[in-house]
């Protein structure tokens, strides 16, 4: 584990996780970065500085985005190929938009999706645009498109495509989601919590993304016992743990309200999951400061 940049350890660990929420559910840009494909910038820019406040430990490893994959094959059997973190929705009632979508753009976006698949990400951007060309109202093409171009950060054009959908008139979620995903690589907080507001309106019930973007809000809005309430509800909802983040982000939430004991809960919950030895590691130096007595 790095040292925390000159921060002392009893302070580090009450900043340690500040830095991470702008990042911790936007991992399809770090799917560009990891797995390249064509298309993929070689050098891609930082992401967003933290605030003031945060201390830059370890940003690369706080995005925890171990599991930052396209869609499984089998998600993308379904009606979606979403990027994570969207790629854990459940599919979305099929509408009338949806059965007029034209033969020719149904095979441009299996294609795209397939190109996805395949790491390609300028495939994917070629054959998702040519899928909203042929039919202006493919909601789920214009979302994809948007995160393709999230990934390779073509920021404004990634917003404007995931608010395609919203321009003409649907609630989609997924698109909602989408802008939340491009907000909260802003920090722009006040976005994540509105669209993220917008989404639970929706789907209440079953949208565990939408509740862990709402918890993120919340938690950088300083609205603990808020932020808490959603990410209980994303777990509870996310029962097979599709993104066992929401476990870091509840332990960060924890930590804001000085309950300890519940900080080492979530962080061993989200140690069962993780895969990448430096996440590993890190957990675990978090829980070793965690054992610790308090004040020492």
């Amino acid at each position: 584990m790095k040292e925390i940049f000159g921060v002392r350890r009893d302070t580090a660990r009450s900043l340690k996780y500040l830095c991470a929420l702008a990042l911790i559910f936007c991992t399809a840009g770090s799917y560009a970065q990891h797995h390249g494909g064509a298309g993929a910038p070689s050098s891609p820019p930082p992401p967003p500085a933290p605030p003031p406040s945060a201390t830059n430990f370890d940003q690369k490893k706080l995005a925890l985005d171990s599991n930052a994959n396209a869609g499984s094959a089998k998600d993308m059997k379904g009606s979606n190929c979403f990027l994570p973190p969207l790629n854990g929705l459940h599919t979305v009632t099929v509408g009338i938009a949806d059965l007029q979508i034209p033969a020719k753009a149904k095979s441009e976006y299996d294609q795209g999706c397939a190109a996805l698949r395949s790491k390609n990400l300028a495939a994917a951007e070629k054959h998702l645009r040519n899928a909203v060309k042929q039919y202006q109202k493919y909601a789920a093409a214009w979302v994809v498109l948007g995160q393709s171009l999230e990934a390779v950060q073509k920021t404004e054009e990634a917003r404007d495509a995931c608010a395609q959908p919203i321009a003409g008139g649907s609630d989609y979620p997924p698109a909602f989601l989408c802008l939340a995903d491009i907000s909260a690589r802003l920090q722009k907080w006040d976005e994540v919590l509105k669209l993220s507001s917008r989404v639970l309106e929706l789907d209440p019930t079953a949208n565990a993304v939408g509740y862990a973007y709402n918890a993120a809000a919340n938690f950088n809005l300083h609205n603990l016992s808020k932020a808490e309430t959603s990410a209980l509800k994303a777990i509870e909802i996310d029962r097979s743990n599709n993104d066992p983040r929401i476990h870091f982000l509840l332990a960060q939430i924890y930590e804001g309200k000085g309950d300890r004991s519940n900080e080492a809960s979530q962080l061993r919950e989200y140690l069962k999951y993780a895969t990448d030895p430096k996440d590993v590691a890190m957990i675990k130096s978090y829980l070793s400061d965690l054992d610790q007595p308090k004040g020492k």
